[in-house]
């Protein structure tokens, strides 16, 4: 986990939008210039509005913060993990093609697709959605890579 106010937030210990922006900008300038393709995760957890209003807040951070121990179980050392906004994930992988980062995709909603939450006395599932791109293949500016991965979503 990273270290609050250098580019993490407090509840999940991800990276925060503003880092992986620059982050990704990075990528794009390696890329352009040795010639070293990424790919891009991106993660929507499609029901945490509907445990937030049943089960509160609490219920939600506690959900927000397994799967996120989920993510980064699932994912390298190198990569980068950030929580983009709200529901939504994105995970930076270097020198990974598309499909791996499909790969990676899958695993993580199988392993959360087969997790009840527990909270209090009930149990609630978590609806998972990814998408996969690469640069140079789906782009090769950040704007373009986020548009592919919101589309192939």
């Amino acid at each position: 986990m990273k270290e609050e106010g250098f580019g993490a937030e407090s509840l999940t210990g991800l990276y925060n939008r503003r880092y992986v922006m620059q982050e990704l900008e990075r990528h794009i300038e390696i890329y352009k210039r040795y010639h070293h393709p990424f790919g891009l995760l991106r993660i929507g957890f499609d029901n945490l509005n509907w445990v937030n209003d049943t089960f509160g807040d609490a219920g939600a951070d506690s959900i927000l913060q397994h799967l996120v121990t989920l993510i980064e179980a699932n994912v390298r050392d190198v990569d980068i993990a950030c929580r983009y906004g709200g529901d939504q994930f994105v995970v930076i992988m270097p020198e990974t093609d598309k499909q791996a980062v499909q790969a990676v995709g899958h695993r993580i909603a199988h392993s959360v697709s087969s997790t009840r939450f527990k909270i209090g006395d009930s149990f609630a599932t978590v609806e998972v959605s990814f998408s996969a791109v690469s640069c140079p293949e789906d782009g090769a500016e950040v704007e373009a890579l986020l548009r592919a991965a919101v589309r192939t979503g």
